[in-house]
């Protein structure tokens, strides 16, 4: 009769295996494809010539990238193209299902044991303010402020209340500066409110863009609060690129460079207002004055004898930017070289330098360039509809020495980022500048309404210079030789395809609504995280080692059935977080769940230790070794379901308010205490009535 009592539990506990091991395996899998897919990834590298990066980058973008810049690739044998051509079918094809279908349904290690970033962002709702009202002043950046600085005070502070108040105090209604005229404040705050929720609701969906395309894998994007959103970025190896990705506007400009004459005027006045400031040096007295541009530079604009570079091979309609840059005047030094500019008595002007025909600063003079540039007087002598930008990045010259480019432009752009519809990241197979083969560059699309923009653009400046202005820096200022009738333009010049992917990322992620705030950070290295993961697992493994060895020498074999269930309660607390996030609950491994696992180690047995002590204690009085199994679990299990299920409430309270470390630690906590329960009470008792089913037992190791 025991005996068919005891197949049911057989079952149950088989039943119970066999999930733990289906929701396990994908774990193990995905760590074996996770190895093969960077070892392939690799070969693939190592075939193409490309960097490493870039095809981690791709290969699961869009699989014609890798395969397209295969095609264009003219340095590599015959045999490395058909080496490619196999690893790419081999990564993309089954491999791919495989690593994302496993991916899915693997156990998810939080960001203290893979590295990665935790923030918390405040989308500035002031700033929102500032941007809505009709005009600004004294009076209303005051309340401005204020309300900034209670919000600061308490974050959980209700925004309309606030703002309502400081309002009031001031005796003003909100339609003074927001909404139309005469509106009252609940018309006026629903009209904000609504503006305020948008602006949140753009700005998670900006920021999941961006994150998107940065390449992490399976972030937490989530709105926190009213104007909080939370952002977990599992994997960031750098900390500061994704900060700058997260906090950039992105303002995409194309704008025309003035003419040579133009700029060379600005330069003679700029050095005439300083002089008059100067009582050492005589203005009438100078040397040559300063060109960047002379006359044969001035013929060569007109004549459009402006170099000889050819359109890129792979399409003529494509403008490359930096295939298109030429040297504009005679004047201009080598590629390689900087040149002192001849005079040296000119205030402004000794401080620049002559670079390819532009105005080049060394990096020394950048800080007295730019504060003679904010003089008040410069801008009335400003060219109208001009202004002054730099290059976004320094210029190597042959001495060793860094040169910011400076560029007279338009003050109104020609086109902006709304005409962009895709930016990506390419290889570049050399064209018509073999120097530039296998450099990243972007390729710039776009959309219909921009492409006629800039075909009338290109087709009226035949020969003058575009720049490409991204937050009011100048990546490329190219010249315009063609009509460019389909939209699409290319950015060479990035130093590295990080930097080329992050200009990439942004131009297509558009710009926030208002300015976000880091509220919070916590950054955990990838090696940090290796490291609390070997820690942790030693730290389980010592603690599990130590009960073992004292549940034998106290409780002899009896303490062996014990140690059985405890293994089997490890396997299934993994079990559980692979099966609760398969489910898409979201149980995460972190390293305080690793503590919440060794903990659990001691409450398991620590239930064995009970119904051992209640088993000794029945045989003391003379029972059977039946019997006193029998009476000991029924007697010690009012105990130990009383312990666990306090210990279970408190679990459930910090997963439902606690977040972070304490929401990773009462998650695998819960899961032991149940799995525990099972272990020590089942498990064991169907062990013992196993055994006790083949053959009766005089005494008991216990």
């Amino acid at each position: 009769m025991k005996q068919r009592k005891l197949t049911p539990r057989f079952i149950i506990i088989l039943i119970i295996l066999l999930v733990t091991g289906y929701y396990l395996y994908p774990t193990f899998r995905f760590n074996k494809l996770n190895r093969d897919e960077e070892k392939i990834a690799h070969q693939i590298s190592e075939r193409m010539g490309v960097p490493y990066s870039y095809v981690i980058e791709n290969i699961y973008k869009d699989e014609s990238i890798l395969r397209d810049k295969l095609d264009t690739l003219k340095n590599i044998s015959d045999e490395d193209k058909k080496a490619a051509l196999e690893l790419l079918n081999q990564a993309q094809g089954d491999l791919r299902e495989k690593v994302l279908r496993a991916r899915k349904r693997a156990i998810k290690r939080g960001l203290d044991l893979q590295g990665g970033m935790h923030l918390v962002l405040e989308v500035d709702l002031v700033q929102l303010m500032r941007n809505l009202a009709r005009q600004r002043d004294a009076r209303l950046e005051g309340i401005l402020a204020k309300i900034d600085a209670e919000l600061i005070r308490d974050p959980q502070a209700d925004f309309d209340e606030v703002v309502v108040r400081h309002f009031n105090e001031e005796n003003l209604k909100l339609s003074q500066y927001f909404g139309e005229a005469g509106e009252s404040n609940a018309t006026v705050l629903a009209y904000m409110s609504k503006q305020a929720d948008d602006a949140i609701n753009r700005s998670l969906e900006i920021l999941r863009n961006r994150i998107d395309q940065f390449g992490v894998s399976e972030p937490s994007i989530q709105k926190q609060g009213s104007r909080r959103i939370l952002l977990e970025l599992p994997g960031i190896e750098d900390p500061s690129r994704a900060r700058d990705l997260i906090g950039r506007t992105a303002l995409l400009e194309f704008k025309l460079v003035t003419e040579p004459e133009k700029a060379q005027q600005f330069l003679t006045d700029l050095d005439k207002l300083f002089a008059a400031r100067t009582t050492e040096v005589d203005t009438t007295e100078k040397g040559d004055e300063f060109q960047v541009f002379d006359e044969e530079s001035a013929a060569a604009s007109d004549t459009g004898d402006t170099g000889a570079a050819q359109p890129a091979e792979e399409n003529e309609d494509i403008l490359d930017l930096s295939a298109e840059l030429v040297d504009t005047g005679a004047a201009a030094v080598e590629d390689t070289s900087a040149e002192l500019f001849k005079s040296e008595a000119a205030p402004f002007t000794s401080l620049l330098r002559g670079f390819r025909g532009d105005i080049a600063v060394p990096s020394e003079n950048v800080s007295k360039v730019r504060a003679m540039l904010a003089d008040p007087e410069v801008e009335k002598i400003l060219p109208d509809g001009t202004q002054v930008l730099w290059s976004a990045k320094p210029e190597i010259a042959g001495d060793g020495n860094e040169y910011y480019l400076l560029y007279l432009v338009k003050r109104d752009p020609e086109l902006t980022g709304s005409a962009l519809s895709d930016a990506r990241v390419d290889i570049s197979s050399g064209g018509n500048r073999p120097g530039s083969a296998g450099q990243p560059i972007i390729s710039l699309t776009l959309n219909r309404t921009g492409a006629r923009k800039f075909a009338r653009v290109t087709g009226a400046n035949i020969k003058k210079r575009l720049a490409i202005v991204l937050d009011d820096k100048i990546y490329m200022a190219p010249v315009i030789r063609s009509k460019i009738p389909n939209g699409r333009a290319i950015i060479e010049g990035s130093a590295s395809v990080e930097e080329a992917n992050d200009i990439a990322i942004v131009l297509r992620a558009g710009a926030l609504p208002t300015s976000v705030i880091i509220e919070e950070e916590r950054t955990v290295g990838p090696s940090l995280g290796r490291d609390s993961i070997r820690k942790g697992t030693t730290s389980a493994i010592a603690g599990m080692i130590l009960v073992v060895i004292f549940m034998v020498v106290y409780y002899g074999a009896s303490g062996l059935i014990a140690n059985v269930a405890l293994l089997m309660n490890i396997l299934l607390i993994f079990g559980g977080l692979a099966f609760f996030g398969a489910m898409g609950i979201g149980a995460t491994l972190s390293l305080p769940g690793i503590a919440g696992i060794i903990l659990t180690i001691g409450m398991a047995v620590d239930a064995n230790v009970l119904i051992f002590e209640r088993i000794r204690e029945e045989l003391d009085t003379g029972k059977t070794v039946w019997h006193a199994i029998s009476a000991g679990y029924d007697r010690a299990f009012t105990t130990i379901l009383d312990a666990n299920v306090t210990t279970l409430i408190a679990a459930l309270v910090l997963l439902q308010f606690g977040s972070g470390p304490i929401k990773g630690f009462a998650v695998t906590l819960a899961i032991g205490i149940v799995s525990s329960l099972f272990t020590a009470i089942i498990v064991t008792r169907l062990i013992f009535d196993y055994i006790t089913s083949r053959r009766t037992l005089t005494r008991l190791s216990i």
